[in-house]
């Protein structure tokens, strides 16, 4: 073979047989690279809303508004169980347990709403070093920062 023959039917095929199989493998990393951002973004949205409604149980005055929160809280486990990490479907359903459990402690409860909290971080943020002591149930404290 001459130099213009090996160039023509040796380079030329493998640099477009290379150039086809990078496509393919470059269109399939940023379709699972697509998939995986939408999903973190729905949980993110939905830990959010599920974090606010869980707010009600601390704050809550009244038996009716409890029974409310407990109400929209089951709505949002239906989409956690499809859209959360496993550890967070696990957490979730202990946390709905107790306070479906009208006997359980308020300690058990604030202990399974942090381990909740820790969960959906680990989820969202790949892990986290909080631990259950330093979340705070109630919120931030005004009378510390001012």
């Amino acid at each position: 073979m001459d130099f213009w023959q090996i160039i023509i039917f040796v380079i030329i095929p493998s640099g477009v047989i290379a150039a086809i199989v990078s496509g393919i493998l470059t269109y399939f990393s940023n379709k699972k690279l697509e998939i995986h951002r939408r999903t973190m973004e729905i949980r993110k949205d939905l830990y959010t809303k599920v974090g606010n409604q869980l707010a009600f149980f601390v704050s809550t005055v009244n038996e009716k508004e409890s029974d409310n929160a407990r109400d929209g809280l089951l709505k949002y486990f239906r989409e956690i169980q499809i859209w959360g990490s496993d550890e967070v479907v696990r957490s979730f359903r202990n946390l709905i347990d107790l306070m479906i459990d009208k006997d359980s402690s308020q300690d058990k409860r604030n202990l399974r709403y942090k381990d909740f909290i820790i969960a959906m971080r680990r989820d969202i943020l790949g892990e986290t070093t909080l631990v259950s002591e330093e979340i705070d149930i109630r919120g931030i404290n005004k009378k510390q920062h001012l």
